[in-house]
Order: C-alpha cells, then structure tokens, then sequence
C-alpha cells in the first residue's frame, strides 16, 4: 500500500547543545553576548553580579534599564531559534544604535553558563501599559534525543504599575564552573574593555560619539568573594606613553597615519604618512595605539611606575579589534600575536616594511625597535556596514581569514612599523647625539678642571708671595719699633737726667735762698742769681726734652698707624687670595659632584639591571632541581618505551623506534643542560682551581649540539688538551665561553655560511683563545663600545633570547679580573669576527 504525505524537520535539543556549551567555551564571550543585547534593547547601564562562585552552583545576575521584553518579543523572538528579527529591524528604537547581536546567540550563552535560566523583564507593550514577563528555563530537561518544541517553557505575564521601572534582568542559576580571582579579574577587563573606546565620551580621552543624544553605554561588574575593581587604563596612564598612532582608512580605501609625541624625551616629532595605495578590501576603519617605552626617563614624577607600567604591558599590552561598538574577542589578549609583532622582533627582523623605509633618516636597523605587544594599547576599529566580508567566526572570537582580514592586518601594522621607524630615528640620533655631548662635556669639563687648577695654582703662589711680603714688612715695621723704643728710652733717660739736675739745682736754689734769708749779703744774692738763671736753663732744657719726646711719639704713631695700615692691607689681600682659591676650589668641588651625580645616575640604571640578573642564581638552582626530577621521569618513560613498541604491530613499530632514538636524543640534550647549570652554581662553581680548557669548551658547546645541527650550523673545536688556567672559578669560566658562544651563535643564524670556530694557543706569558665566526661582523668602530654595559648589537634569537646587553661586559670584567684581556681584532680570512681572550699562564 502506497503511503504519500508531509513531513517537517524536527529538531533535537542537542541543538541547543551545540550552540551553547559547543559553541562558547569562552565564559567571558559568553556574557558578552549577554551584555550585547542589553545594548541592543537600548540600556544605558548594565549591573553583571557573581556571587558563591567559587564553586559550581552559584548565581550570576545581569541586570539593564533597557527598553525590557514584553510577552510578544519573548513569543516570537527570544523563543524562537535562529530569528531574522535583527537582519529586519538592524537600529534601536530609541537611541537608533546598529545592534551588536547576531544569531541569537544571547540566548543560548545562558546555558553554557548555568544549568537554570530566569527572566524577569518589565516593557511598555503596545497599547501603552507596562507589562512584567517571567519565564523559567531548566536546560537540563533539553537533553539530546528530545524534541526542543515538545519542551515546556512556563512564563507568566502580568500588567504592572506605570512607576515600575522597565528593564530586564537574567537570573543564571546553578553556575556550571568555578571561578578564582583570576578568572575574575580577567573577566573585569574583558567587560571593561568590551565597548570600543570610541563609541562613548570616556572623561575627555575620546571624542567622537555614534549619535549626540546617546548617553552612553556602562558595564559594571560585583563580586563580593573577589571584590577588587577594574583598572582602568585612563589618561593618566596614557600620557606616559611615547607617542600616540593615529590612522584612518576611508570609503575610498584611502590611508593616512598620524605620530603625536607625547613625552618629549626623545624629541617633539609630529609627522603624517600617506599611503600611496588604497585597500581594496578595507573602507571606513580607524586606528589609534598608545606606544611606551619602558625606560625611567619616560614615567619620572609619574604615579604609574616603570615596573607597574611593564607588569601591566604584559598583561593587557596589545591591539583590540572592533567591530563597529563591540570588541572581537581574540585580538589583543595576552599571548596573542595576530600582527606578529613579538614573533618578528624574536627572530630579528631588521627591516621594517618598504613603504615606510623611505622615512629612515640615519643608517640603522629599525626593525630591531620594533614596537612588541607589551609596549603598545590600542585598537582598530571598522564598520560593518562597509565592510561585510570581515565577518565574525561562529564562535564570537575570531575573524574569518580572508582578503578583508589581511589588509585590516597590514593596516595596523603598517603603522606600527611607520612608529617603529620613527622612533629608532630618535633613538639613534640621541645614541650618537649623548655621545658627542659627552665627549664634548668631558673636554670641557677637563678643560675647566685644569684652568681651575691653574688658576688656583696662580692664587696660591700669589697669596704665598703676599705672605711673604707682608711678612717681611712686619720685620721692617718691628724693626722700626724697635728703634722708636730705643730712642724713646734714651730720651726718658736724658728726661730722667734733667729731672733730676732740675731736683737738685732747687735743693740748691732753696738752700740758697735759705743762706740768702740768713745771711742777705750780696754774695748770696749772687748765688740765688745763679740759680735763678741755672733753673731757667734747666726749665728750658726740660722743654725742649718734652717737645723732643712729643715729636718722638708723634713719628712713633705715625710709624704704628703707617704699620698697622699695610698689616690691614696685606691681611685684606692675603682674605682675598683665600676667598679666591675658596671660590675656585668650591668650582672644582662643584664639577667633581655634577660628575658623581652623573655616573650615579648611570651606575643606578645599571645597578638596577644588575640586580635583576643577579636574582637569576636562585631561579637556576630551582631550575636544575626540577630539571632533575623531569630527567627522571623522562628516562622512565624512555625505559617503558620498548615494552610499549612491542605489544604494536609490526608495521608501525619502526615509526615509534624512530620517535623513541628522538625522544632519547632530546633526553640527553636536556641531561646536558642540567649538568652546565650545575657548573654555574654547583660547588664546582664555587671553588678556585687550574682548569683544562678544551673539555670544558666542549661541555658548553655539547647542550647546544641539537640546536646548532637543526639549524645547520658548523662548530669545531680546534685546542690543545693540555690548555690549562691559572685558578679561577670554573663558573667564570663557563660565563665567559657561554656569552661569546651564544654571541657567535646569533650571528651565523640566519646567515648562508654558518660556521664557528675555536681555537686555543700559548703565545708569550699568555693563553690565547679565539672565538671565530662567518656571520655579520661588527664595525670597528663598536669593538670597544659593546663592552660597556647595557649595550648590544647581537641579533635575538629563539632559543638564545633577545640578551641584556650585560654579556660582553661579564665577559670583560672576568677576565680583567684574572689578570687577562678581551679584544676584538681583525678576523683571518673566509671569517667575519674574531674575538681574543687572553688569560695569564698558570704559574
């Protein structure tokens, strides 16, 4: 019997299944959809709540003041999978934003992050009363096999008071995962940098805005078990940054860049970059990227520090990709490369891209500076509109690999390498800039110091000749004195003389006068005469040896104050040629500080670095304990590998015998590493003897083996094994052949001829060892400058890393240390460096 009818598709809950837990592994894409409608139902703010999160079970709450969901929205769009009603109504109602959801994918984020779903929203319907919906979703009850329409939802209507503020809120029950503190800082700033930085005023960082009557859109998040709050990354921070990128793509295709400096360490450059192509796949997109650099100089009398700043780069450092309001997840994140920025830099990239190397202004290797992840926050953003085939994957976390994808790639970084060249300009012209000034200031002030050495020496010589002089004419000045007193003496005694003549002519005179009352005869009268007369004489005398003696002291205080003048003088010359050398010595004093001050300054940089690398010891002996412990468990492993190929088929055991001799290789390769970091900080490190030389040259080069040989690089060895050192520390000595290893290393890599040699030889009262090499070569004019701290011209490497710029320096102090030397000289020929340590014969 012949059967003829319809039939409809059905639809598995496993569906369901699919496009929630399959679909978004990401918990934070998840709640982005979430948040994504409320944006679309014209919510100004969202409130997403976590709390008893720390295992499964808990509740996550989203709450907005969005424009809700009356009972015939939730009819026939929220219950009905897959609606069109965004491709047919594509602009909000109110605010008339472009809807960020797709798919109604929303929806079915809730199951991948609950077992329970309930809503509680509150609309006005159509005939103007508000309304309050209520539904209650169990997920469990969809299992796979059941039929999704033949599932009840149980839902509620009721009309409510016009007070009733209207918005949505979703209850997700029964959370399926647990959340730590790191789950929940990283899901702060997923939301937190959700909307684009353009879309809305963030304080007065960005200006433009979608439309002048929108207010906006927040997203906050509460977690009373992990309450800390989001950082953002505001002006403050920013403005720490180098410069800021700019660059805008037009509908034409068109492309422009914009450099603003923004700490003008380095130079106040603003310059513009015009593509001379369009995009063919990419219109109506713009860029903006805040570049650092993470030197003191850049964040000083800044409250972000230096290391908080770099802690943060690596962290949250990248470029984030917009599509229209809503961020694509993916881009950005910590560990992502999508411009290969990290990946370029690692490998030594020099060059940067042709279009912008016509801005290189001195010659240099600007793709050394590139610009990494770490150093960079910004993003692109691009509008949808105009760009319909830059279309997000299923899952919400990628973009789908296609022309329009690659040139939004080249648009970023193009200009990233147009800052990178740029900015290397700055920094080489400061490197041979500083190094002029310095030598220019050295002369100068050697110049100063030995003028002000002269000039001191002529003081001093002067003030001693002053000396002099005002020594001998105080001899003269007491020499003086001495003859004043002399002839003061004489004349009190030629006074004294006459006093004393006048004394006794008056006892005369007196007794004469007594004769004379007694005997009034004309004889005595005669005598009184007399000596009336000889007193008169006598009176005279003692005048003109009184005049005499004034005129004595007179000339005699002359004589002082002429004296006591020229000490005053000569003391006031003899201050003054002190005040002068005081002067001149406090320029001196003056000089020698500003030149402490400055190798302070230098010294703490260093210093700092220093400390940094000197934290390293501790990390390698845990390093080589857990290395032990992974070299025993390998070789166990090893071991059980036969008993394993054994029970395999035949034909698939020569395949696992091959994987077996790798993996043993790679074991030993790692037992060779283990046993290098013991001679760095094992006892033998840590004890002075005479080493052999050849074998332990041998021990460095032997961990490296693998490597060199995968990358196709020649080493011998070329030393006489009877090459001893005088006592050292073997630690030094491994440091040493390490640094100028590695240093060979990275510059064969990469190179069509890779060979390294070393050669050892006893020349004189020295041991001589060469480390040759066929890569780069370095220009004379560096040989003695890469030995100075902090600087390196050496290529980064994968394995060998990008270096500190400290290498050459240890290697330089070491064996000055030991007595030796360390030099480059002119390579032999078929060689492009040759770099010479020297070390004192063992005695």
């Amino acid at each position: 019997m012949t059967q003829e009818d319809d039939l409809y598709f059905n639809i598995d809950s496993r569906l369901l299944l699919q496009l929630g837990e399959n679909l978004l592994t990401n918990r934070a894409v998840a709640l982005a959809e979430l948040v994504k409608n409320s944006y679309d139902a014209d919510a100004t703010h969202v409130l997403v709540n976590l709390t008893n999160i720390k295992k499964p079970g808990g509740t996550i709450v989203v709450n907005d003041n969005g424009s809700g969901m009356p009972l015939s929205t939730f009819r026939n769009t929220w219950m009905r999978i897959a609606t069109i009603d965004k491709e047919n109504n594509p602009i909000s109602q109110k605010y008339k934003r472009q809807k960020a959801g797709e798919k109604g994918i929303g929806r079915f984020a809730c199951r991948r992050l609950s077992n329970k779903l309930r809503i509680k929203s509150v609309a006005i319907t159509e005939d103007g009363h508000k309304e309050e919906l209520s539904a209650f979703f169990d997920w469990t009850t969809f299992s796979p096999g059941s039929d999704v329409d033949k599932i009840p939802v149980k839902y509620t209507a009721k009309p409510v008071d016009d007070k009733t503020s209207i918005g949505t809120t979703l209850f997700l029950e029964d959370t399926k995962d647990s959340w730590n503190a790191s789950d929940i800082k990283r899901l702060r700033n997923e939301l937190t940098d959700l909307i684009s930085p353009t879309t809305f005023k963030i304080g007065h960082e960005f200006e433009e805005a979608p439309n002048e009557y929108d207010p906006g859109f927040n997203v906050d998040l509460e977690c009373p078990e992990f309450p800390t709050k989001e950082e953002r990354l505001d002006s403050t921070f920013l403005k720490n940054a180098w410069a800021k990128l700019s660059g805008n793509v037009d509908e034409n295709g068109h492309v422009t860049y914009e450099i603003n400096v923004i700490n003008k360490i380095l130079n106040n450059i603003n310059k513009n970059f015009e593509r001379n192509e369009v995009f063919q796949y990419l219109k109506n997109a713009q860029l903006e990227i805040y570049l650092f650099v993470y030197l003191p100089n850049f964040f000083r009398g800044s409250e972000w520090g230096m290391s908080k700043a770099a802690e943060i780069g690596r962290d949250r450092g990248g470029i984030k990709v917009y599509a229209d309001n809503f961020r694509v997840f993916g881009y950005g994140e910590k560990g992502d490369d999508w411009l290969k920025l990290d990946y370029d830099r690692a490998r030594s990239i020099s060059g940067v891209n042709e279009e912008v190397s016509g801005y290189l202004e001195v010659e240099d290797r600007p793709g050394l500076r590139l610009f990494m992840n770490r150093a960079v926050f910004g993003h692109v953003t691009f509008k949808r509109n105009s760009n319909p085939t830059l279309e997000i994957t299923v899952n919400r976390e990628r973009l789908i690999g296609n022309e329009s994808f690659e040139d939004l790639t080249k648009f970023v970084r193009l200009g990233v390498d147009f800052a990178t060249v740029l900015y290397s300009n700055e920094v080489t012209k400061k490197r041979y800039f500083d190094l002029e000034k310095e030598k220019v200031e050295e002369e100068e002030r050697k110049k100063a110091e030995e003028e002000l050495k002269k000039k001191a020496e002529n003081a001093r010589i002067k003030a001693e000749e002053l000396t002099k002089k005002a020594e001998a004419e105080r001899k003269k000045a007491e020499e003086r004195a001495k003859i004043v007193e002399s002839e003061r003496k004489r004349a009190e005694e030629e006074l004294r003389k006459v006093e004393e003549e006048r004394r006794d002519a008056e006892i005369n005179r007196r007794k004469a006068e007594e004769e004379e009352r007694k005997k009034l005869d004309e004889f005595a009268k005669q005598r009184l005469d007399e000596a009336l007369r000889k007193e008169k004489e006598l009176l005279k005398a003692e005048e003109e040896a009184r005049k005499k003696e004034e005129e004595r002291r007179r000339k005699e205080e002359e004589v002082r104050l002429k004296t006591e003048e020229e000490r005053k003088k000569s003391e006031k010359n003899r201050l003054q040629e002190i005040e002068e050398i005081r002067k001149t010595e406090d320029e001196i004093r003056k000089l020698k500080d500003e030149e402490i001050k400055r190798k302070e300054e230098k010294y703490e940089i260093e210093s700092s670095q220093l400390r940094v690398l000197a934290s390293t010891g501790t990390l390698v002996l845990i390093i080589n304990h857990e290395l032990r412990a992974l070299i025993e468990s390998m070789e166990e492993m090893n071991n059980n590998f036969p008993l394993i190929i054994r029970k395999m088929p035949a034909e698939e055991q020569f395949n696992y015998n091959e994987i077996q001799a790798t993996f043993s290789d790679r074991i030993e390769m790692v037992k060779e590493f283990g046993s290098l970091a013991g001679l760095m900080v094992g006892i033998e490190g840590r004890e002075k003897r005479e080493w052999v030389i050849l074998p332990i040259i041998e021990s460095v080069f032997r961990p490296f083996k693998w490597y060199l040989n995968k990358f196709g690089v020649e080493y011998s060895i070329n030393m006489p094994d009877n090459l001893r050192t005088q006592k050292m520390y073997r630690s030094e000595l491994v440091s040493v052949l390490i640094n100028l290893m590695s240093n060979a290393a990275k510059a064969v890599i990469g190179m069509n001829d890779r060979r390294i040699e070393v050669k050892g030889f006893e020349e004189g009262d020295y041991i001589h060892i060469w480390f040759l090499d066929s890569g780069r070569g370095l220009d004379k004019s560096l040989w003695e400058e890469v030995f100075e701290p902090f600087v390196s011209y050496s290529e980064p490497d994968l394995k060998f890393g990008v270096g500190t710029g400290l290498g050459l320096k240890i290697v330089s102090d070491i064996i000055k240390a030991c007595g030796g030397n360390v030099q480059f000289i002119n390579p032999p020929d078929d060689w492009k460096t040759c770099i010479e340590v020297m070390l004192p014969k063992r005695e």
